[in-house]
């Protein structure tokens, strides 16, 4: 009998120690707080649609890289908005930029984007200096 109580006694001292080994902590509540994503800018977020629309990145890449699929095949190879300031034909103002998208640049394959007005060529020029920046 005795031997019968040490074993059950040896038992339960197993099980509790499992018990406790198995429960760990107890869990932490954690809160995830959430990041609101940047407000994007309403003129940019436009730049970026005319951008997309109109082929520039097809020879400037998406970010502006001058790694677009066409630009590969043009010479000169399209601006790399990286490029420093010196390295642009026209500045990379926006000033210089817009000059740029209205006139074009002889001589190369950059051609005028007269045909979007105005107001567009200025959401654009804005869209190519916030990448050239960024």
């Amino acid at each position: 009998m005795n031997f019968q109580k040490s074993i059950v006694s040896l038992s339960v001292l197993v099980f509790s120690f499992a018990m406790i080994a198995c429960g760990g902590d107890k869990p932490t509540e954690t809160t995830t707080t959430e990041v609101a994503a940047p407000a994007v800018d309403p003129e940019i977020a436009r730049g970026e649609e005319l951008y997309l629309q109109n082929a520039c990145a097809s020879c400037h890449g998406e970010k502006g890289l001058g790694d677009g699929e066409a630009g590969k095949f043009l010479k000169p190879l399209p601006r790399n908005y990286k490029s420093p300031a010196n390295e642009w034909k026209n500045g990379n103002t926006l000033a210089g930029i817009t000059k740029t998208l209205k006139e074009g640049i002889k001589n190369t394959p950059m051609v005028a984007y007269t045909h979007l007005g105005d107001e567009n060529i200025a959401i654009l020029a804005k869209y190519v200096e916030h990448l050239s920046k960024n």
